[in-house]
């Protein structure tokens, strides 16, 4: 029987985590909300909530309505489980040795997953708003430059649904809600857009291209999305092909995680907390 991880948010952090845990040899499961608004669905495995399944550099995740459905995907090795049942609820049922939460709590301020994690369960926030022994065991830091992907006290700068600062193009390139609602669209990711072109309805608000390029980043039709979210990314450079695969500093970020929880489920010596665990394990 392979150890069972639970990873927090299909964006491009939590897929990427997914998939390199995935291939370390876990058995994952990918929990997030009903109908969830990441727009970089060539980048995740956000689609899987919307259509039963969505792959990602040749990995994919099978959507599970039920937790008596994951055990028998996560059977069939290659296969991530993608639901819309409680991590809490998952945790139950299957026991799983470490919870990564990939969406710095970007919608709420409830407390991180240690205070609900069973004793002796591995916790590791990405990004802003999780603090190390508070909120989660571990932080990994999610913001651009030589730290992304490390392990901190305190995560710094910007959350993993923040794309303004992943890139050199400017910020003007991303659309944020401006109320929250039912997106609907029927552009696709990939496809070519003018500046001013509308993309999609939030409600009875048009959302318009910011910029001309293609759609790196687009909310499914029928996302649910909160006030501020991210729901329109035109790339600028005009190659659809840069819109699929891994994103490059979600991949630093899940090859850190796969790190550090390699280092503490291999160690024998973890009679501490699974904070003091990870530590001893990083050194």
């Amino acid at each position: 029987m392979r150890q069972t991880m639970i990873v927090i948010g299909s964006g491009e952090v939590g897929s990427a985590v997914a998939v390199i845990l995935q291939r370390a040899g876990y058995a994952v499961v990918l929990c997030d909300d009903v109908d969830p608004a990441w727009p970089r669905r060539g980048m995740s495995f956000t689609n899987a909530w919307y259509v039963g399944n969505a792959e990602l550099d040749g990995d994919a995740a099978v959507f599970c309505a039920s937790v008596k459905s994951i055990p028998a995907v996560l059977k069939r090795e290659p296969l991530i489980a993608a639901t819309t049942w409680s991590w809490m609820g998952i945790a139950e049922a299957l026991d799983p040795i470490a919870i990564v939460d990939s969406r710095a709590r970007r919608r709420d301020g409830a407390d991180g997953p240690k205070a609900r994690a069973h004793a002796g369960v591995l916790t590791v926030g990405i990004g802003a708003g999780f603090v190390a022994g508070r909120d989660v065991d571990l932080v990994i830091e999610a913001a651009p430059g030589e730290r992304v992907g490390m392990a901190a006290e305190r995560a710094t700068g910007v959350e993993p649904g923040d794309m303004r600062a992943i890139d050199s193009a400017s910020g003007e390139r991303i659309v944020h809600a401006p109320r929250a609602g039912r997106f609907a669209t029927r552009r696709r990711i990939g496809d070519r857009v003018i500046e001013g072109e509308s993309v999609g309805m939030l409600g009875t608000t048009s959302i318009a291209a910011p910029i001309g390029g293609v759609l790196r980043g687009l909310s499914a039709r029928g996302a649910r999305v909160a006030e501020g979210d991210p729901i329109v990314e035109v790339d600028p450079r005009g190659d659809p092909v840069l819109c699929f695969g891994f994103e490059e500093r979600a991949l630093a970020i899940a090859r850190c995680v796969e790190t550090v929880l390699a280092s503490v489920v291999g160690s024998r010596s973890l009679s501490g907390t699974p904070r003091e665990a990870a530590a001893a394990a990083e050194r």
